[in-house]
């Protein structure tokens, strides 16, 4: 949810399917009353496992789950698998915008909780393509230029 990139929202009776811009990444929220997989058990992802409800217009999300390694928080913080994001989503400003306020903790690497709200602007004029990161063919990203090795 940090990217530049669009991200389609498709709700289905138990889930919420997001689809990203970026590469493609699917991020799904279920909403059919499961609980978190047992720690011991699960398959660790890098967008963790995204367990919600609604309360009024309001969705509430629960991400555990992620995997241990290539994560960075906004401003260079690391993050592990002990990362923890709860989500309240809602739709501000008549429909036109998304507003996330995340609550982040993680045990492993700091104390107390990072507090954040993010607004997106809701586009109905864009489709999510197939995005490709193929040498030389990166003119489509936004802040790269083609040839260039983008990590």
């Amino acid at each position: 949810m940090t990217r530049v990139w669009p991200i389609a929202m498709v709700q289905t009776p138990t889930s919420i399917f997001m689809i990203s811009g970026f590469m493609n990444s699917t991020r799904i929220i279920y909403l059919d009353g499961r609980k978190h997989t047992d720690p011991d058990v699960v398959v660790r992802s890098f967008n963790g496992e995204s367990i919600g409800h609604w309360e009024g217009d309001t969705l509430l999300v629960d991400t555990r789950n992620f995997v241990d390694d290539h994560h960075w928080i906004d401003t260079g913080i690391p993050a592990s698998d002990q990362l923890r994001i709860l989500e309240r989503i809602r739709m501000v400003d008549k429909g036109n915008t998304l507003e996330i306020e995340y609550t982040l903790t993680d045990p492993k690497n700091w104390t107390g909780e990072w507090n954040m709200t993010k607004r997106f602007k809701r586009l109905d004029d864009t489709d999510i393509t197939e995005a490709s990161c193929l040498p030389d063919l990166n003119e489509h990203m936004p802040s790269t230029k083609a040839g260039t090795n983008v990590r």
